[in-house]
């Protein structure tokens, strides 16, 4: 497989994007679905619409958590979505009101609010060659903040590439009117070869 790599060693994609045009026609339903969270993020109160919260768990994997977890979060998202955050305040956030440290959900809210900011998952760091620390890890919180860090940096580096810019251009022939940013785009294609 080529890797994608960034001046920090560690930080390759592992990805075979040259295999793009077997993977755009996967990636529709899963494209229809995010579309409609985008459109109805500022149209509902992300913390009351049950129909909302359901396509959004569907889509982001939100899931086996306690209604109370449920409440906080979408009250987030409700509270976040017209305003400028970061992924440590809602890293934060999320874990003085339920006791958990969420980086996926937390990348993933933020990901919703501003779609030019990628999603942690474990497809990605795999992909990525990255690992997330132990959950025993004392320093956890300091680890996920610099790993998410990684994350950016390897979309800023990589989105310049030529790859990426023929890899965008076969999606947007495939999807033409899309309306999903060129970060959100790549991040499709890792998901579906996961």
């Amino acid at each position: 497989k080529k890797l994608y790599c960034v001046p920090i060693e560690w930080k390759c994609c592992r990805m075979q994007f040259s295999k793009v045009e077997s993977i755009l026609p996967k990636i529709k339903p899963k494209l229809v679905q995010y579309q409609y969270i985008m459109r109805a993020l500022h149209s509902v109160n992300t913390a009351t619409d049950l129909d909302f919260q359901h396509r959004y768990n569907g889509f982001y994997r939100v899931q086996r958590r306690k209604p109370e977890f449920y409440a906080v979060y979408y009250g987030l998202l409700e509270k976040y979505k017209n305003q400028t955050v970061s992924f440590s305040d809602i890293l934060q956030e999320i874990y003085n009101n339920t006791g958990r440290m969420e980086a996926s959900f937390s990348s993933k809210m933020l990901s919703v609010i501003d779609p030019h900011y990628p999603v942690w998952d474990k497809y990605v760091l795999e992909n990525l060659g990255m690992k997330a620390p132990y959950t025993y890890d004392k320093n956890r919180m300091k680890k996920i903040l610099h790993i998410y860090q990684e994350i950016i940096d390897w979309y800023d580096y990589f989105l310049k590439t030529d790859e990426a810019i023929s890899v965008i251009e076969k999606f947007d022939r495939y999807y033409p009117d899309s309306g999903i940013t060129s970060l959100k785009k790549i991040d499709f294609i890792i998901w579906q070869t996961r």
